[in-house]
């Protein structure tokens, strides 16, 4: 638990412009169900002893090792209530939701990675859908473009 007074960056603002198309929010899923996975089953990978516990976006039942934080036409998630280490429920919709800014603050729990995961990749497979504003470094999002491209073996757009 983050228990300083200073700020920790994890805030993300996402505005969506139009609907994501049915077979770019598929192939979004499958990315993100692998990402997903890799990080339950390997937390090595990103240089943890565990893997972050992630949650439906209320953040009180644990999602299983599927793709259950996908929905027909939303992909949602928290952090764990229960250790402290939930912030704001990541929502991503695949229809547009008009003039319906997102903001999503982890408060810097780890459950913020997979927010970036997933960001990065919605970004990837359906470039133009959002427009993405974060105060996350631009070093934490290329080690997350990082791990994605190298230990997960998915395509990331370069980041600028």
């Amino acid at each position: 638990m983050n228990t300083s007074t200073a700020p920790v960056p994890g805030v993300f603002h996402f505005l969506q412009h139009h609907t994501v198309l049915p077979q770019d929010w598929h192939t979004l899923c499958q990315a993100i169900t692998i990402a997903y996975l890799k990080m339950r089953e390997h937390p090595d990978s990103l240089g943890l002893v565990t893997a972050p516990v992630i949650c439906e976006h209320t953040g009180n039942r644990p999602l299983r090792y599927d793709n259950s934080a996908i929905g027909l036409g939303v992909i949602s998630f928290n952090g764990e209530r229960a250790a402290h280490l939930a912030g704001d429920p990541f929502l991503l919709y695949r229809r547009q939701t008009p003039h319906a800014p997102i903001r999503c603050d982890t408060r810097g729990y780890p459950y913020q990675w997979l927010v970036m995961a997933v960001l990065l990749l919605a970004n990837t497979h359906s470039p133009n859908a959002w427009t993405i504003e974060s105060d996350v470094p631009l070093k934490q999002w290329r080690s997350v473009a990082h791990w994605l491209t190298h230990h997960c073996k998915l395509p990331v757009s370069p980041l600028y």
